[in-house]
């Protein structure tokens, strides 16, 4: 027990205390980047069962909406991404993508084949720029996610937010990272929240992990404050979608 204005109250034990300020710790020091990249992973459904997807983005992103990185978002959604604050967004389909897509039009007939074929080698080897704000015409963009300070704040406050209700245990590697894991002690029914700050220096979370049921929720941050280096494709790399079935490109995208 322990004495506080008047009145006695309970003394957290010594795991307890030390991971909420550890936790307090680290995710001041997130919500205060200005810059940061973050790789995320979403996998849901079970391996077994054959009912398994994944989704991975891995973007270096700002509070003025500067973004690169990757996209993984299944067959033939996979490629680069740059956003240039208040411009243009550049994405970049890879070969294995494009080669999905062509598949896609085979099995729909030769005319189809014909007219993605085309698409592709217009794009092959380089990037899609698309207005500011525009999406695929098939899903919004991983471009949505440019922005850090809205990520932040959504992390800070919504289904996913930590409450300083966590228990520090003994440092070890994570993600090839030294860590102090910080632990939900008591998670609802089917689920798994972790937080991993570094176990020297400030404790910067590198990693938060939030599982429940089939669906698995992995962030991995890292260079914090390391500026994004978005920069436009030179034009001879580009490819302006009003050139691709209307003003968003929708053509190369419905095959």
């Amino acid at each position: 027990m322990r004495f506080e204005g008047g009145t006695f109250t309970d003394r957290l034990p010594a795991d307890r205390a030390r991971g909420e300020t550890l936790a307090a710790e680290g995710m001041d020091l997130l919500k205060s980047a200005d810059s940061l990249r973050i790789a995320t992973e979403i996998s849901q459904g079970s391996p077994t069962g054959g009912t398994a997807t994944v989704q991975e983005v891995d973007l270096h992103l700002d509070r003025r909406s500067n973004c690169t990185g990757t996209f993984d978002s299944g067959t033939g959604q996979r490629g680069e991404l740059i956003v240039i604050a208040g411009g243009a967004t550049y994405l970049r389909f890879s070969e294995d993508s494009l080669e999905a897509m062509r598949t896609t039009a085979r099995g729909r007939g030769p005319q189809a084949l014909a007219a993605v074929e085309e698409r592709i080698a217009l794009v092959r080897g380089k990037y899609l720029k698309l207005p500011e704000g525009v999406g695929t015409g098939r899903r919004a963009l991983p471009g949505a996610q440019c922005d850090l300070g809205a990520m932040l704040r959504k992390l800070d406050g919504g289904e996913h937010a930590f409450d300083g209700q966590v228990r520090a245990e003994a440092a070890t590697y994570r993600y090839g990272k030294h860590v102090i894991p910080l632990v939900d002690p008591a998670p609802g029914a089917g689920e798994t929240n972790a937080m991993y700050v570094a176990a020297e220096g400030r404790p910067y979370i590198s990693a938060l992990v939030m599982e429940d049921g089939n669906k698995r929720l992995t962030m991995r941050m890292s260079d914090y404050g390391k500026p994004v280096a978005a920069h436009a494709p030179a034009v001879d790399r580009t490819v302006d979608v009003s050139e691709i079935g209307g003003p968003a490109g929708a053509g190369l995208f419905e095959v």
